[in-house]
């Protein structure tokens, strides 16, 4: 239905004289693309955002978004009262009925009130077509774990998340968009986190069927001492209620690793077949900037912060939600800033 989205967009903007330039269009899966719009001689990079709901409430008031030239807000449909709110705040945008506002060097697009287009009267945005997708959830985990990485160079930032280089610049210019990211300066590195509160807590609430699912989760019945353990051997971070201090007896484990603990396993004599699980293992996402550093603080170490409060909530559990709320009121990762 994308597809058919995409190709209704580009139909109308035809209809106007105007060629968008570029690989693709920007999707529900991936939101963001760089366009050249082109009518005659004149031409103007943009970068083009897919709102489902085209709902300036959804991007904030972003005037322009650098590096690269301003926004094109595109969907399958604008409704009047958001078309005016977009139209007043001086945003771009064009749908697949060829409700339009679009401005840049001499021309001006003002087209309103087209109806009746079958693919925007049928489209619906897919599951998951959010903010936090999995890589996306990525990114945003290690800017809200370092947060002195936002101001650093974009490869360390991909290393943290991850994810690729490009992968992180679109979703850098999707936070600036939503207006989860600020500007104070004049260089490109100078941004900030804003409205920390409800980036955790989108963050969180995205993670039982995100990063935390259970298709990415291996399940085992047995016992875990990390006191047994041969030091040398690979990082396990732990998770969940066997950090939280509130909670005197941890009958759950959850880790994360880059391999499975062969040696954990033998010791505890782990099993996949028998019994409710208690020990819950996923694969690490993550690689953070003080990884030299946490490699002497031995072989089991503590997970960061948003990862904690995430998986007592995601828990379903009363006790560890308790737990949660009080590990979140004690670390100042997880406070506004």
């Amino acid at each position: 239905m994308d597809g058919d989205v995409g190709t209704e967009i580009r139909a109308r903007a035809a209809e106007y004289g105007v060629e968008l330039v570029g690989e693709a269009l920007p999707t529900s899966q991936d939101t963001l693309a760089t366009l050249t719009l082109q009518r005659g001689e004149q031409k103007q990079q943009f970068f083009a955002l897919f709102l489902p709901r085209m709902d300036v409430m959804d991007l904030g008031d972003a005037p322009q978004i650098e590096p690269g030239g301003p926004l094109l807000m595109i969907g399958p449909r604008v409704t009047p009262r958001n078309a005016d709110r977009l139209r007043a705040a001086g945003l771009n945008f064009l749908d697949a009925n060829g409700n339009a506002y679009i401005h840049f060097a001499d021309t001006l697009i003002d087209v309103r009130g087209r109806t009746g287009n079958s693919v925007a009267a049928s489209y619906q945005p897919p599951v998951g077509s959010t903010l936090f997708t999995d890589k996306r959830s990525q990114v945003i985990f290690a800017i809200i774990s370092w947060p002195e990485l936002l101001e650093g160079r974009l490869q360390d930032l991909a290393t943290a998340s991850g994810v690729s280089v490009g992968f992180v610049q679109k979703t850098l210019i999707l936070l600036e968009g939503t207006r989860h990211i600020e500007r104070y300066g004049t260089a490109r590195s100078a941004r900030a986190l804003t409205d920390v509160d409800r980036l955790i807590e989108g963050w969180a609430a995205a993670f039982p069927s995100g990063l935390g699912a259970p298709s990415k989760t291996r399940t085992f019945r047995g016992e875990f001492e990390p006191t047994a353990l041969d030091a040398a051997g690979p990082a396990l971070y732990l998770s969940g209620e066997a950090v939280a201090p509130w909670i005197r007896r941890n009958p759950t484990w959850t880790l994360y690793v880059d391999d499975l603990p062969r040696d954990a396993i033998r010791a505890g004599r782990w099993s996949s077949a028998s019994g409710e699980p208690n020990i819950f293992v996923r694969t690490r996402f993550w690689r953070g900037p003080d990884e030299h550093a946490a490699s002497r603080a031995g072989r089991v170490r503590t997970a960061p912060p948003l990862l904690v409060y995430a998986d007592l909530m995601a828990s379903g559990d009363s006790r560890q939600k308790e737990a949660a709320t009080h590990y979140r009121n004690d670390n100042v990762h997880l406070r506004a800033r």
